[in-house]
């Protein structure tokens, strides 16, 4: 009996620091759910806000082709457009409105009739919002090209339409793109659930915008236009981020009532705010518009896991009795957490990607400690022999020294018999990503990326190293010891040895390899849509003037934004190569293309071989020599790599973890095999 008070002393002390632990605990998670919320929240705005900018980029890039083109023609616009609306699809159509006076009037008309609208005619809404014919004005603005084209909506004139005649002169006069009110589109007419859509219009002047407001008003040429519906766009940008419990609604404040251009759930609207856990973000989807996103927590998420303090009472005595297990279980966690994978001397760090022969990874030297990416090759890929032949050409082409080809810096197989080669880490982006994200590019650029290029495979071939997958997705820029657009060759992992003398054979360690079939298997190897004719006919007889053709076909991809050859299976690539040579550059490319860069690219695609270039340095040679003007320079460069590089590289990041992981530092061999 005289032990009893002591522990009734013991016990009320336990609860009591059970109670003070439990409110703690209580009001942590509190705390921790408002901070869960307000990340949330702001990773919503951020991913709203950047879908909101990706209209605005394709439309700036629309209105400088349209402002330097004077006239475009309609097959013009169609071939710059559809690009964009492929990579963008959320886009619901790009537009031209010229400014067209009186007197041209009949013209316009007619140009439109002549390319197959029958019906084309300017057009206005009367007062019960029916078409009728545009009455006699000085000066009209049509919508005269539209991709993709709706026929209801040609040839309606904004100039008679109040509330779009006002946004198109606030962006006239202020030279910037403006953004419209929310509207219903011609063809929802009588909808009652249609969504609301938006669009942005961008001034197009006579030699560039003038500066004054006067003067942009006589310079003014017509207008671009972007249109998009809000609600799919602002959806598909929280599909992106973790938007567990939030609803949003985005509005309108500028215009009349607020309307509401998104919400998700569709009806977030009336649902109802819990104090701490709703907050309201200016988004400007121009820089003279405002919207206004409202985010909150939707009802019974971010709550704490218990929902009174003695649950959290009990929690902490338990805790109190259990403390000693927990601390032994909690040590014994973050020392298994501490145990990294490792590949001979390589802590691996993160996943870049997964294909069908390997995975690669991010990793670090154990004594280096430089960044590295480290492919492991996937258990039973190809047997023995196929392993024998990756080792040998990782041999081979870790002998590459050229700047322009990707480093290997070691290779071997770990304990379990995985083979695995290492090379550097590189931070850019493919040059498939950058004409996805960027469009075709200028003539001058191709031809600067082509010759680094083809200084890497001048040193591959003197090797008698033949690559066989040159590709897009297998040419990195990035920038490179401080220089811009520096370009690296990707992916040798289909190198082929033509063995050209035995001293190029000893200079790359080839001499220890015993079975000369080991990469002259005769299989098909490379991406079809680059493959010369000879890769899928005789594959085991292919030369280095194979990947010339691979090369020239990467030109004409980065000039007019598809391949030369787009079939949809080998055999109809092969057929369309035999069929001739592609669309000339001259229509195929969105801008002008100098005729001695188009020849040089047609010898390159040449169907038989002796009629392409003999070798990666004649054309090198051959595109030094071309007259490209304006050349591009290492000022442009670092503008580009400073004004537009950060972006590109964000999207290409945020896409590479919306698919769930894509290579970084190289592409997969697997997916061109």
């Amino acid at each position: 009996m005289e032990g009893t008070p002591p522990a009734v002393g013991l016990l009320s002390v336990a609860v009591a620091l059970s109670l003070g632990l439990g409110a703690y605990i209580l009001a942590r998670e509190e705390a921790a759910g408002r901070l869960a919320f307000n990340e949330r929240a702001q990773r919503l705005l951020s991913a709203i806000a950047e879908r909101l900018l990706l209209p605005q980029e394709d439309l700036s890039a629309l209105s400088k082709f349209l402002e330097v083109s004077v006239q475009p023609t309609r097959r013009q616009f169609q071939l710059l457009t559809d690009p964009m609306l492929q990579r963008h699809p959320l886009i619901y159509a790009f537009e031209w409105l010229p400014l067209v006076h009186g007197s041209e009037r009949s013209l316009y008309e007619a140009e439109a009739r002549d390319a197959g609208l029958t019906g084309y005619r300017f057009w206005e809404a009367d007062s019960d919002g029916k078409p009728r014919e545009a009455g006699l004005r000085p000066a009209y603005v049509p919508i005269h090209y539209m991709e993709p084209p709706r026929t209801g909506a040609l040839g309606f004139d904004i100039a008679a339409n109040p509330s779009r005649w006002a946004t198109a002169e606030k962006a006239r006069d202020s030279g910037a793109i403006a953004a419209s009110s929310p509207f219903a589109l011609i063809e929802d007419a009588g909808k009652p659930d249609a969504l609301p859509a938006v669009a942005l219009y961008s001034p197009l002047y006579k030699e560039g915008d003038p500066g004054s407001e006067d003067a942009r008003r006589q310079a003014l040429t017509g207008f671009a236009m972007a249109i998009f519906r809000v609600q799919p766009l602002v959806e598909r940008a929280a599909a992106a981020v973790d938007a567990n419990g939030l609803g949003f609604v985005l509005r309108d404040p500028e215009s009349g009532e607020a309307p509401v251009l998104a919400e998700l759930p569709r009806d977030a609207a009336g649902l109802p705010r819990r104090s701490g856990l709703h907050l309201d973000f200016p988004v400007q989807p121009t820089d003279r518009r405002r919207w206004t996103l409202t985010v909150f927590a939707l009802p019974g998420a971010f709550l704490p896991g218990m929902h009174a303090p003695i649950g959290f009472a009990l929690a902490g005595l338990a805790a109190t009795l259990l403390g000693l297990v927990l601390v032994t279980s909690l040590r014994m966690t973050l020392r298994l957490r501490r145990q990294v994978a490792k590949v001979g001397p390589y802590r691996l760090v993160a996943r870049l990607g997964r294909g069908a022969m390997g995975v690669v990874w991010e990793a670090r030297h154990a004594l280096l400690r430089r960044p590295t990416a480290v492919k492991l090759l996937a258990p039973g890929t190809g047997g023995e022999r196929a392993l024998a032949r990756f080792e040998r050409e990782v041999q081979l082409t870790a002998g590459l020294t050229h700047p322009s080809t990707i480093a290997i810096y070691d290779y071997g197989r770990t304990g379990e018999g995985v083979f695995y080669y290492a090379m550097e880490l590189l931070r850019g982006i493919n040059l498939l990503q950058l004409v996805e994200f960027d469009g075709p590019l200028p003539p001058g650029r191709v031809v600067h990326v082509l010759r680094q290029a083809c200084g890497a495979l001048t040193e591959a071939h003197a090797a008698g190293l033949i690559h066989r997958d040159i590709k897009p997705a297998n040419l990195m820029i990035c920038v490179y010891g401080g220089i811009p657009d520096f370009l690296k060759v990707l992916d040798f992992g289909l190198v082929k040895d033509v063995g050209v003398t035995e001293r190029a054979r000893e200079g790359f360690a080839a001499e220890a390899s015993g079975d000369a079939s080991l990469s002259q298997d005769g299989s098909l190897l490379g991406t079809p849509l680059y493959m010369a004719p000879e890769g899928m006919s005789t594959p085991s007889e292919v030369d280095a003037r194979a990947d010339l053709f691979a090369l020239g076909a990467v030109g004409y991809f980065l000039l007019t934004g598809r391949s030369p050859f787009p079939g949809r299976t080998a055999i109809e690539v092969f057929r369309l190569e035999r069929q001739g040579p592609p669309p000339p550059l001259s229509t195929a490319a969105p801008q002008p293309v100098p005729l001695s860069l188009g020849e040089v690219i047609d010898r390159c695609l040449a169907f038989r071989r002796d009629e392409r270039p003999c070798s990666a340095e004649t054309l090198d040679t051959m595109l030094g020599a071309c007259l490209v003007e304006p050349a591009w320079t290492a000022e442009q460069a670092r503008v580009w790599w400073r004004d537009r590089g950060p972006a590109v590289l964000a999207a290409v990041q945020a896409e590479r973890e919306e698919r769930g992981g894509v290579l970084s530092p190289a592409s997969d061999p697997s997916a061109s095999s």
